[in-house]
């Protein structure tokens, strides 16, 4: 089974990857708009001199491939290496020609989602895109400086050169790509988030039955008293099932009261389809 699951793995990766690198070479670079990270610094690197986007990607990434296997986990640089291979094939396999469309604003707006998307994917996955996010991992581990905060300085100075190497339009139109593009990234990554739900109910038999039964994974429950006997039901989802949950609660028992909180990990036998 393991080997099954890893092979999933790495077929989601190569279509991931696939993503990354068609949004970067078919509708941001064409339009003269910076990707974010590593990517930026190659494709101002391949306007500026004419090296190939791919070719410059790999290169960049080695000494920090490197420098991520020496201090951060063995899987996640592991599935990193495979994804700045085959990312760098991709980025000089895909031509670099504004086939889809001229416009700027659709170049920015779709080019950031389908990049946000692979980028989203590849770190669901386990791995990363390498580049910024090895640099800002190692940073945040050693140094006195948050991911975010460091993904922002690099993401202003991308800003800066875009607007010194084209023009003020160009750098507006990459702070856009750059919003879509986290936004997208962060809404691709909320899905698989956990959350702990507390139900407070009178019909938690029914209501723990008919949540197992969709959801495929176990609750717990127990006794509460505030006037009247109460059950809680207590059981851990991925957001995406919320509105399920929400459902089938009303539609067993509209009193019940219904909680969540952000769940970081869990150990044991929690189950996902997907």
């Amino acid at each position: 089974m393991q080997h099954f699951k890893t092979a999933g793995e790495l077929t989601g990766l190569t279509i991931a990857c696939f993503l990354f690198a068609f949004g970067t070479n078919q509708l941001l670079t064409p339009a003269e708009l910076l990707a974010g990270g590593l990517g930026g610094i190659c494709v101002i690197f391949y306007h500026l001199f004419g090296w190939p986007i791919g070719t410059q990607y790999f290169l960049f990434n080695v000494p920090l491939l490197v420098l991520g296997y020496l201090h951060i986990g063995k899987k996640f640089i592991v599935y990193t290496i495979y994804s700045v291979i085959v990312s760098s094939i991709f980025f000089d396999w895909i031509p670099v020609e504004p086939i889809w469309t001229e416009d700027v604003m659709l170049n920015a707006v779709f080019g950031a989602i389908i990049s946000g998307i692979g980028a989203a994917v590849i770190l669901r996955l386990g791995g990363s895109v390498g580049g910024l996010d090895i640099l800002s991992r190692v940073m945040a581990k050693y140094f006195n400086i948050t991911i975010g905060k460091f993904g922002l300085i690099f993401s202003a100075c991308i800003v800066l050169i875009s607007a010194l190497l084209f023009d003020a339009q160009s750098a507006m139109y990459t702070i856009i790509s750059f919003f879509v593009g986290t936004k997208t990234y962060d809404a691709i990554l909320s899905i698989a988030e956990k959350s702990t739900v507390l139900i407070v109910t009178d019909q938690g038999d029914e209501i723990s039955s008919t949540l197992n039964r969709l959801f495929n994974r176990g609750i717990t429950s127990w006794k509460a008293y505030s006037d009247a006997e109460r059950t809680v039901l207590l059981c851990v989802i991925i957001n995406i099932e919320w509105s399920e949950l929400i459902r089938v609660v009303k539609e067993v028992d509209g009193d019940s009261f219904v909680t969540s909180v952000p769940t970081r990990k869990t150990f044991g036998r929690f189950h996902v389809d997907w």
